[in-house]
């Protein structure tokens, strides 16, 4: 059970941090890496293998996130089940560097810059928030965040995972995201 709203911001504040951090790393490794992707692309490398190692540099970076989130955030919080709770944090961090990969080639630097400085925390920090209500608005039903944050709350203070419908939910998210970055970043090799 939820002992105290300290709890709650407790749970809720590490997914809004991996969310923005991995969101800057997806933003800035896919642009900063543009001209030397395109010019790997002359060399007979193809966008799925390059894609491939950026997004695995994405992952290392969004996995560096969670942990130092998680370490900070045992200091102060216990999660009924930590597997589950990280496992949802990774789920929250690897949806939102997927919208970084995205949004930096259609916003730009600085424009996907403020743009991902507001995402997460329209989503995570107010649509799923459970401090404000115990069930998100109903728009919130329709944000990224929505399936991973039930799995997060739900491995946060329950013992017994019944969130399978949540789970599959941000698994959705994730595998259209990804799809959409492929896109976005084969456009930017052809550019």
């Amino acid at each position: 059970t939820i002992q105290t709203m300290a709890d709650v911001h407790g749970a809720v504040m590490l997914p809004i941090t991996i969310g923005f951090l991995a969101s800057l790393a997806g933003l800035f490794v896919i642009l900063d890496s543009a001209q030397g992707d395109r010019r790997l692309a002359l060399t007979d490398y193809r966008p799925a293998e390059i894609l491939t190692v950026r997004m695995t540099t994405i992952v290392i970076a969004t996995s560096i996130a969670t942990v130092a989130g998680l370490a900070v955030t045992a200091a102060s919080f216990d999660a009924v089940n930590w597997w589950l709770f990280a496992l949802a944090g990774v789920l929250v961090g690897l949806t939102y560097a997927t919208i970084g990969v995205i949004v930096g080639p259609v916003f730009g630097r600085l424009g996907g810059l403020y743009l991902l400085l507001l995402l997460p925390f329209i989503d995570i920090g107010l649509a799923q928030n459970a401090m404000f209500d115990a069930a998100p608005p109903a728009w919130g039903r329709y944000l990224p965040a929505h399936g991973a944050m039930r799995v997060l709350m739900d491995g946060a203070f329950t013992s017994q995972f019944d969130e399978v419908g949540a789970l599959l939910l941000a698994l959705v998210w994730l595998s259209f995201l990804t799809t959409l970055a492929a896109l976005v970043f084969r456009r930017v090799m052809t550019r």
